[in-house]
């Protein structure tokens, strides 16, 4: 993502979840926090979050064995790999 739209959609999203809280302060809480609909006031948070989760780098993954491969398989794929790699011998000429 092009670092310059990260950074507007990163402005954006932060002074709309900041201005819907400041709405949101402004209500009465017996509407918010003491009634069972209340709940609905608070939904809209969900999306404000979820952005901030992709705009998020993720963590490189750690280089290991996938998980389905086993210890057994982990072990012998080194064995196979230099099997492969090393040069063919060289066939001796027949002897007459």
């Amino acid at each position: 993502m092009n670092p310059g739209i990260k950074r507007a959609v990163w402005i954006l999203n932060t002074l709309g979840f900041l201005f819907y809280l400041v709405w949101l302060s402004t209500l009465d809480a017996r509407a918010t926090l003491r009634s069972q609909d209340g709940i609905l006031f608070y939904l809209p948070c969900v999306p404000f979050l979820f952005v901030y989760m992709l705009l998020i780098n993720p963590k490189p993954q750690p280089k290991g064995k996938p998980w389905w491969q086993s210890d057994a398989d982990d072990e012998k794929e080194p064995l196979a790999q230099q099997r492969d790699a090393a040069p063919p011998a060289a066939n001796p000429a027949p002897k007459p």
